[in-house]
């Protein structure tokens, strides 16, 4: 019974917070239409998860992009959202970010040709939008030895700038000199290639990082990093 009260709250909560949504639009002479929905697949590279799925072969990689969009198109969908940025590396041209292993095999080595590139000629080709999804803190998903990083990577380049937990290396969000870094690689990626949107994900420090000893979630530091 609780259970059932709780997603019936949900519900009512959730139509409440559109129907407010809507009048906001109305009330600034907006009228949302269907054509403005987001329809879009999320293409994570991260492991290559999803993409892709061979290295150091362009035209296979620039094939399984096309069948990706494709099916896409052929479900209804008008965006995609392709994970750019997976650990602190680039699936584009970059002098902020090396490029990334997962293209590769190997951080750092030209994959002959610019993926973002070329997915985003072959999406807005479609009618469809691209946006670039970031990673901004991860270096690593597992892992501690800097010198497994190519050495253009800001991490080797500047130790003081990463913390390290669960045996895996993320930039430091409380370091300034990290937040301007950031703040490049987006501008990088906007100055430089026809992007729709960008998207971040995991934003935030690594999942159940210590507090100081006798700091609760309420406390200065917690505050501080938040």
């Amino acid at each position: 019974m609780k259970k059932w009260m709780k997603r019936l709250t949900a519900a009512v909560l959730g139509a409440v917070l559109v129907m407010g949504s809507l009048g906001s639009l109305a009330a600034y002479g907006a009228t949302p239409k269907a054509d403005d929905d987001m329809r879009a697949v999320w293409i994570s590279t991260v492991y290559s998860a999803d993409y892709p799925s061979t290295q150091n072969n362009a035209e296979a990689q620039k094939a399984e992009f096309i069948q990706k969009l494709d099916q896409a198109q052929a479900l209804g969908l008008n965006t995609v959202v392709v994970q750019i940025r997976p650990k602190g590396d680039a699936f584009y041209e970059s002098d902020l970010n090396p490029w990334s292993a997962v293209l590769t095999g190997t951080q750092g080595k030209d994959p002959g040709y610019d993926p973002m590139e070329f997915m985003i000629e072959e999406t807005h080709k479609r009618g469809m939008e691209f946006h670039a999804w970031m990673n901004p803190y991860r270096i690593t998903t597992s892992g501690v030895d800097l010198s497994a990083l190519s050495a253009d990577n800001m991490a080797r380049q500047h130790p003081d700038w990463i913390l390290t937990y669960n045996n895996a290396m993320y930039y430091n969000p409380a370091k300034e000199k990290v937040k301007q870094y950031i703040t490049d690689t987006v501008a990088e990626v906007v100055e430089n290639y026809d992007v729709d949107a960008i998207h971040f994900d995991d934003y935030f420090y690594p999942s159940n990082y210590p507090l100081p000893e006798g700091e609760g979630r309420e406390g200065s530091a917690a505050n501080e990093r938040r």
